[in-house]
């Protein structure tokens, strides 16, 4: 954070302070800019660590919002709309360089373990939507890159810029090959994505697709044919923390030409007979209303449908573990610190990677600080 350029020329509270300041707040239990300022402003040995001077923590380091009966105690050492202004100061890109900076140490280090990621979106409100590449192989998720979007978020039609965008972020910081298979959802992918990342990028795809694409009215109508074998397939999901036992009927794996724009794009990159590798998926005696049959298409040639269909299991972990996490536990959609986009766009910055150092320390000492979580203790 320190090597963060800013648009301030005056004189003040450094914003290099201002900043790492600024980082620690998504760790406090309180979730607002001012409520978790006034909680870290109570602190003095956190805030000797993190460059206060004995002097500033106790009279202040400048004249903003005193009043005629001298400096308030929620004023110290800084006022929190002194934070805001820093978050304000600092533009789109300079937070993408922290991004990558905060990430690629996770590389380094090994922290990022397994080649399989996935990609989805979440709203945060107000035309809000952040939208993550997430490495889902380990144990816990770590969150490789996101972008912070406003308006609409579909990227149908534009070859799914955002998510290019993402994976050459992860691929320029991981190296190539990092990324082995991606589980991503048809919102954020179309026919020249797929052919992009199977033939460019050497990664392997698994997507289900909506009921109103010609692959699965295809596969639907082979079934009504008799012409599918399927298997029965039982397994146990956990729903917000209750398990339950489910049962599906998969189809084996169906080669198919029926997506036109991948079979396009795999023309231009020179494959002579490209398709893709789909199964239909039936839910047996469904009790929920949204569970329909399915279509589960893949750039790969897997053994089977349910092998398919178990490679895509862990992109459950982008919506439970990570998602779910940034709303419940760090209060991501429900206080973004203000109205502004320069200030949502740094709360966001800073919570994603807060929660990966989170991940990290569970993953080292889960014993130890998973007892103690990050939710607050009366909570579920």
């Amino acid at each position: 954070l320190d090597t963060l350029p800013t648009r301030r020329q005056r004189r003040g509270v450094d914003d290099d302070l201002l900043l790492r300041t600024a980082a620690v707040l998504p760790f406090l239990e309180t979730p607002s800019l001012s409520g978790a300022a006034t909680e870290l402003f109570r602190e003095p040995a956190v805030l000797l660590h993190l460059g206060w001077s004995p002097l500033q923590i106790r009279i202040g380091d400048n004249d903003r919002h005193h009043n005629p009966e001298g400096r308030q105690p929620g004023s110290l050492p800084c006022h929190p709309d002194t934070l805001a202004d820093a978050l304000r100061r600092v533009e789109e890109k300079a937070w993408l360089d922290v991004q990558r900076l905060g990430v690629r140490a996770l590389y380094e280090h090994g922290l990022v373990r397994g080649r399989v990621y996935a990609i989805d979106g979440t709203g945060l409100g107000d035309g809000l939507r952040l939208v993550c590449l997430v490495c889902v192989s380990a144990d816990r998720p770590v969150i490789v890159a996101w972008r912070l979007l406003t308006g609409s978020a579909s990227e149908k039609g534009k070859e799914a810029a955002v998510t290019r965008s993402l994976i050459d972020q992860a691929v320029e910081l991981g190296g190539p090959g990092c990324i082995e298979l991606l589980l991503v959802d048809a919102l954020y992918a179309d026919g020249p994505l797929l052919a992009w990342l199977k033939y460019h990028q050497q990664i392997d795809v698994l997507v289900p697709i909506p009921s109103d694409r010609e692959i699965h009215r295809d596969l639907q109508g082979l079934a009504r044919a008799g012409m599918l074998e399927f298997r029965r397939h039982s397994y146990v999901r956990a729903i917000q923390g209750h398990k339950q036992r489910r049962t599906l009927e998969i189809s084996a794996q169906q080669a198919t030409t029926s997506w036109e724009s991948f079979v396009e794009a795999a023309h231009a990159y020179g494959d002579e007979n490209p398709h893709l590798w789909a199964t239909l998926i039936c839910p047996v005696e469904a009790t929920d209303p949204d569970d329909k049959p399915w279509t589960l298409v893949s750039t790969r040639r897997w053994s089977s449908g349910v092998a398919a269909f178990q490679a895509f299991r862990p992109r459950w972990h982008i919506e439970n573990d990570t998602y779910r996490e940034l709303k419940e536990g760090w209060r991501l959609e429900a206080e973004r610190w203000g109205r502004d986009i320069e200030i949502q766009r740094a709360r966001v910055t800073l919570t994603c990677l807060a929660f990966n150092t989170a991940q990290v320390y569970l993953s080292r000492s889960g014993g130890r600080l998973a007892a103690r979580g990050i939710r607050p203790s009366g909570s579920d």
